[in-house]
């Protein structure tokens, strides 16, 4: 079994979520989403953003990619900045970027 199949049941258990209705929401029957947690079929890129967004996890939860503790701890910091300080920051990134 993938690791998207073992987190996409995961997520879906703590939402709640029946495999039925979670197919309904993405129109399709609970055997897709059997499907999927069973490691028998993937979803296509469109269909794992649908999915991320009914279960309010991003795809790289579903897909099991980590995210770095340095760079969530930089977004916050970012985050936290006025907004001017944010303009400045993107200001300077696109100008190294050049």
């Amino acid at each position: 079994m993938t690791e998207f199949a073992i987190n996409l049941k995961r997520f879906r258990k703590q939402r709640n979520l029946t495999q039925t209705e979670l197919g309904k929401q993405l129109n399709y029957g609970s055997t897709a989403i059997a499907n999927y947690e069973t490691g028998r079929n993937e979803p296509s890129l469109d269909v794992l953003i649908k999915l991320s967004e009914i279960l309010d996890v991003t795809p790289n939860d579903l897909l099991g990619f980590p995210v770095v503790e340095k760079e969530l701890e930089i977004l916050y910091s970012f985050q936290e900045l006025p907004s001017e300080k944010q303009k400045i920051i993107i200001d300077m990134i696109n100008a190294l970027q050049s």
